[in-house]
């Protein structure tokens, strides 16, 4: 089966790319979406063909446990009515993708031009997106999102390689492709 890897941003879809494709060559299929309503129904789309297994990748926006547990449980519904569980997984990110970002000050020297404030790394752990909008002058998420890429395109995100997302998403495909059961709940 395709490893098949579903999130919003072509951005972080760029990043994920580049750090899982040197394991999982050509075949890994990698797809962003514009909002995290269109991820969860390319998902959706992708696991009812059957030929792939699928990683959703999905930013929670909150901190608040509640809230997680709730989008968890939505996107779980949405998801275990196509398909059997043991064909995709879940990934939440608290508080969204971007965080991953802020993990190395190379990395977001790239992003953002310049060095990156002690500040600026803090308020990014908790409010990447936020941050992101401040420095690069850019509320409309979808012209966001397209900066980010230009400026991610030549960007070495090598080191960004042991962050939790990308180690579940690898221990996921990778337990697939070995032919392991992957059922977790």
């Amino acid at each position: 089966m395709i490893p098949c890897l579903v999130v919003r941003g072509e951005a972080n879809a760029l990043v994920l790319r580049k750090l899982l494709e040197p394991e999982f060559g050509p075949e890994l299929r990698v797809l962003g979406t514009d909002v995290f309503s269109e991820s969860v129904s390319l998902a959706r789309s992708v696991l009812s063909n059957r030929k792939a297994v699928v990683a959703l990748v999905a930013g929670t926006r909150s901190t608040e446990l509640q809230k997680i547990r709730e989008l968890h449980r939505f996107l779980v519904y949405a998801l275990v009515q196509i398909e059997c569980p043991d064909l995709w997984k879940v990934v939440l990110v608290v508080p969204d993708t971007e965080v991953m970002l802020f993990q190395d000050r190379n990395v977001l020297r790239h992003v953002l031009g310049r060095d990156p404030t002690d500040e600026e790394l803090t308020r990014g752990q908790t409010e990447p997106v936020q941050v992101l909008e401040e420095v690069l002058g850019l509320k409309n998420a979808i012209l966001r999102d397209e900066e980010l890429c230009r400026r991610l395109e030549s960007v070495d995100v090598s080191c960004l390689a042991e962050h939790p997302i990308v180690q579940q998403v690898r221990r996921f495909f990778r337990d697939h492709r070995e032919g392991r059961s992957t059922l977790t709940l």
